[in-house]
Parts: structure tokens; C-alpha cells; sequence
């Protein structure tokens, strides 16, 4: 099982890595906000738009028409979802919503459908991208039983890519704002 998780992180990073956008020209005034944000772990990802793993199943969905307008089975637009994943302090929180296939058998619970989890992540380290201006973050948490293992790349232009591997689902990535995060 280890191998496998192994192997998906691999081809997870060199797909993130492989599909990262061109070098950005960010002003000295973005680079400053994006270190900010960073130095003191307070900011939110704003989930865009879900890119699941291609499956069948997620195939004959979108041919039967139940994906949003402007949605394909590989992109799928979750603006109107409120999906976000934010960092304050040393806790994360994530709400996203989910496409793909469930890998391990359980119950259904709507409440749990989505990828949710909240606490102290394990591992977690930042560093620089190497190609452009942005940083890259990485942790993995657990909630009840199930395992993620998340990278984010954060860019000083307010854009945020997110990586999401699981022990019990498909892969799947997002994209989405990135802002500094401020209790309302």
C-alpha cells in the first residue's frame, strides 16, 4: 500500500509540476504580501476549479450532463461551492468538494462526502519553487481514519494551485485564489 501512495505522490508532483503555470513577473509589493502570508500562517485557498483523476465512472457523468455549465469531466468549475483550504497558526482546515471514486469500501454520509479535515498537520515545510517566484507548501493530516497528503503552490499573483492525495479516493487537484485569511 505504501509503494502505491508512493507512486501516486510521484506522478501527483510531476503532474503539478509539469502543468505549473510560466515564470510570473511579480512586483516587489506581491512578493512582500505572499512572504507575509506565509511567515505568519494566515491564508486561504479559494477553490475554482476541481481537476479529478479520469475515470470512467466521472466520464459517464459528465456524458449524461450533470456536471456544472462549462464543466468537462477533467475540469469542473466549484466556484459556487464555498471550497476552501486555510492555514491559522500551526491548524489547517479544508472543505472541498470531492469528484472521483471512493478506493475503500465505508458508509455514505453526505456530511462526509466532500474532503474535510481540521487540526495540526504532520510534516509540514515550505520552500521555494524552483522555475518561478511562488512557494510550494506540503503536509499530511488525518481525519478519523482517512490519510491526505496535500501540497499547495502558493504564486505572489493571488493564484493557488492544491494537490490532494488520499488513502481511501482518487487524486484530485484544484485551483483557486489565494488571499491572506482574516476571521470574520
Amino acid at each position: 500500500m505504501k509503494s502505491i501512495v508512493k507512486v501516486g505522490a510521484f506522478l501527483l508532483l510531476l503532474t503539478t509540476f509539469a502543468c505549473a503555470s510560466s515564470k510570473s513577473h511579480a512586483t516587489p509589493e506581491e512578493l512582500a504580501a505572499l512572504d507575509k502570508m506565509l511567515s505568519n500562517k494566515q491564508f486561504k485557498i479559494e477553490a475554482k476549479w476541481a481537476q479529478p483523476m479520469a475515470s470512467q465512472g466521472l466520464n459517464s457523468i459528465a456524458n449524461a450532463g450533470l456536471l456544472p455549465p462549462g464543466s468537462t469531466a477533467s475540469r469542473i468549475d466549484v466556484s459556487g461551492s464555498s471550497g476552501y483550504l486555510r492555514m491559522v497558526g500551526d491548524s489547517v482546515k479544508a472543505n472541498l468538494p470531492f469528484f472521483g471514486e471512493r478506493q475503500m469500501g465505508g458508509y455514505y454520509d453526505q456530511d462526509k462526502a466532500g474532503i474535510k479535515f481540521e487540526g495540526i498537520p504532520k510534516n509540514l515545510s515550505f520552500s521555494s519553487n524552483k522555475k518561478d517566484t511562488g512557494k510550494t507548501i506540503r503536509f499530511t493530516i488525518s481525519q478519523e481514519s482517512e490519510n491526505f497528503q496535500v501540497i499547495a503552490q502558493l504564486y505572489p499573483n493571488g493564484k493557488a494551485r492544491l494537490a490532494v492525495s488520499s488513502s481511501h479516493r482518487t487524486n484530485i487537484w484544484y485551483q483557486g485564489n489565494l488571499s491572506e485569511y482574516k476571521e470574520e
